[in-house]
């Protein structure tokens, strides 16, 4: 098999999931995991199998939202590593997404799931209902790739280990990820705006945190 085709596989028709998502908003589709959940956990493949060739949209939502509310310890790293992985593919063009076996295996807890999406639903319900198609001219090929390259730079926020460092990104990156669905410009640019304040958060963040280590080496070490 050609190695750009091993995506993740399309859900069988009979999928209640792929059913229910199918020219829904993001919000209902978040709904749609949720209530098709089997079990006490669920996992990142099951998740992405139901989203097709919208995945890349729906996906960078899904794996922002845990860091946009409060969540357990831990689970910035389980939910960042995906949206790195799709923000590379993205800037490569790919149309859908691509996750190693390892990380499809992952699951979390679908009712710590159910939680983060009950907080959330409320406030992207309202963000929708203002979105109409608007600049489309910011949309397209060239378009996946900036919002790939801005979804890489969320990502890498996510994962540094500093207090504050995931909020505001993420919540830029669900912002810009919704926009792009709905094609609406003037909030994808409300969105970028938002992210690169939260970016500039995290380089002032790792600039104190790198002259405090120098001072620190210094002081000890003569370094």
């Amino acid at each position: 098999m050609d190695a750009d085709n091993r995506h993740i596989p399309e859900p069988d028709e009979g999928s209640a999931l792929h059913r229910a998502v199918e020219h829904k908003s993001a919000s209902d589709v978040l709904r749609a995991v949720i209530d098709t959940a089997q079990g006490d956990t669920i996992t990142i493949g099951r998740i992405i199998e139901a989203f097709g060739e919208r995945a890349f949209g729906f996906v960078l939502i899904l794996f922002s939202l845990p860091n946009c509310v409060p969540a357990p310890p831990g689970i910035a790293g389980i939910v960042g590593t995906p949206v790195l992985i799709f923000g590379i593919q993205m800037m490569l063009g790919r149309h859908q997404p691509w996750l190693p076996g390892f990380i499809l295996r992952r699951s979390v807890s679908t009712a710590t799931f159910k939680r983060l999406i009950d907080l959330a639903e409320p406030k992207m319900k309202k963000l929708e209902s203002y979105c109409r198609p608007r600049l489309p001219r910011l949309f397209g090929p060239l378009g996946d790739r900036v919002a790939g390259f801005f979804a890489v730079l969320v990502a890498l926020s996510v994962l540094i280990p500093f207090p504050g460092t995931n909020f505001p990104p993420s919540i830029a990156l669900v912002i810009a990820s919704i926009a792009i669905m709905e094609e609406d410009g003037y909030l994808l640019i409300v969105g970028y705006l938002i992210g690169l304040a939260g970016l500039a958060y995290t380089a002032t963040v790792l600039g104190a945190s790198y002259h405090l280590i120098r001072a620190g080496l210094s002081s000890w070490f003569g370094i």
